[in-house]
């Protein structure tokens, strides 16, 4: 339980990218804080590892978490403060003491001049690594969360905004092949490459990804993190969506037909009511209607206007961590 809250408490954290500054932390669980560096290591090896090292109990690159977990707070593969006595570092630079004198296994060991990231820095890491606290092992009521994945997202958005593929694609022919032409680009439609009819320009795809998607026609793996990139490329799809949604003639998705949006207080709480059910399938207390109607909808909609403000609460519900997660 105590994952899950710190990983509900990092997405509903207006979804900041992470700390750059040297030595800061991103918190994630009372046992692990997991660091920037390591964060930094983490996707620098992920690249070449994660092919052998996805899942089972040597998925160490499945995850950031798995990373922390399985692989820096296993003492036996990283000792916090010395490099030297570090089996990761023995295999990387390929003279491994256990089954395997080098990783990657085959070709050159990983320790070499056009390497992601360099030895020096990888040691670094390590000597700077304070003890690691481990959980001696997972807690077996903790429930499982999974992030939507990009086509999940897609049609999930499209049914709870009353959206469909044809409000942003058009059916197109380049020499007799059917392809998927956005109407305005502007709008951000996403699509995977592999969807047919493929959608013929490529910033569609490469939303896509960005929401991590994965492709098998370009050979993109899907990446089910929350990444700076993931937060940035939802935070404005959803604010675009939801302000189509809400000019779209006749969408009976936010609103019951012949409800019109509006600044009165009651209307405004039963619109965070209903959306809270249709977003998140559980109904807001009075109390985080009153809070979420006074620390949001009324600085938006004293500063731009009703329709703002209205986008500002329908995102504000899709980049919440009940919607990501499920």
């Amino acid at each position: 339980m105590k994952l899950r809250i710190a990983l509900l408490a990092l997405a509903a954290s207006s979804f900041s990218p992470l700390a750059e500054a040297a030595g800061g932390t991103i918190p994630l669980c009372e046992e692990t804080p997991l660091s920037v560096q390591t964060q930094r290591v983490y996707e620098a090896l992920t690249p070449q590892c994660k092919g052998c090292h996805s899942e089972g109990t040597r998925g160490f690159f499945g995850s950031i978490l798995a990373f922390q977990s399985l692989l820096v707070g296993d003492a036996r593969l990283v000792t916090p403060g010395d490099p030297d006595a570090s089996e990761l570092v023995r295999l990387l630079e390929g003279h491994g003491t256990g089954a395997f004198d080098q990783m990657p296994i085959g070709g050159e060991a990983y320790a070499r001049d056009d390497a992601a990231i360099r030895m020096s820095e990888i040691r670094a890491w390590i000597t700077s690594l304070p003890p690691q606290l481990r959980a001696v092992r997972p807690d077996p009521d903790a429930p499982m969360l999974t992030r939507m994945s990009a086509p999940q997202i897609q049609r999930a958005l499209y049914l709870q905004l009353g959206l469909a593929y044809e409000d942003f694609f058009r059916p197109g022919r380049v020499f007799d092949v059917d392809h998927a032409d956005i109407r305005d680009d502007d709008d951000y439609p996403f699509q995977s490459p592999d969807a047919l009819p493929a959608p013929r320009e490529r910033s569609p795809a490469e939303r896509s990804f960005h929401l991590g998607g994965g492709s098998v026609l370009t050979q993109v793996e899907a990446h089910p993190d929350i990444s700076s990139t993931f937060v940035h490329a939802l935070t404005a799809l959803s604010q675009r969506w939801c302000r189509i949604a809400l000019a779209k003639r006749g969408n009976v998705a936010l609103f019951p037909a012949k409800t019109p949006m509006s600044r009165e207080k009651a209307a405004v709480k039963a619109t965070i009511r209903r959306w809270s059910r249709s977003f998140h399938g559980e109904t807001m207390t009075n109390g985080e209607i009153d809070a979420l109607y006074t620390s949001l909808f009324v600085p938006i909609e004293r500063a731009g206007g009703v329709e703002p403000a209205h986008v500002g609460l329908c995102s504000y519900f899709i980049r919440h961590p009940r919607w990501i997660f499920y």
